[in-house]
């Protein structure tokens, strides 16, 4: 009997810690082509992980996000500099489940795109332009 309730603590252990692991973040520099205000990049992220894109841009600027999946069910937020881009930050999109945004930038620094998906695995294309 000791040793099946060991085993089961163990399992449960393992398996709390095997999650933990498995949420992770993919960061990358969106950069854009030479003489270009735009970029479009495609990824694909795991339920519960997120993709995270680093932009460097000026206050002024105006940024505008497009985000589309086949399933329609990936999402941003858009964190100003200095923020760690935590789910438990507000974005300055001020909206949940956002595929869309344009606005003008108030800070200069690098400014995170987080994607993720809002059910399930998902594929998608994100266009980022900033005049």
């Amino acid at each position: 009997m000791k040793r099946v309730t060991l085993f089961i603590a163990a399992f449960i252990t393992l398996s709390c810690f095997a999650q933990v692991l498995h949420a992770e973040e993919f960061k990358k520099p969106l950069h854009f082509a030479q003489g270009k205000k735009s970029a479009i990049v495609s990824g694909d992220v795991v339920r519960g992980d997120r993709d995270v894109y680093l932009i460097r841009v000026h206050s002024g600027q105006v940024m505008s996000i497009d985000l589309s999946s086949l399933e329609d069910n990936a999402a941003f937020d858009l964190f100003e500099p200095g923020a760690r881009g935590s789910r438990k930050e507000k974005d300055i999109t001020g909206g949940s489940d956002i595929t869309k945004w344009k606005g003008t930038l108030s800070k200069t620094g690098e400014y995170k795109i987080v994607v993720g998906g809002t059910r399930g695995n998902t594929s998608y294309k994100l266009q980022v332009a900033v005049q």
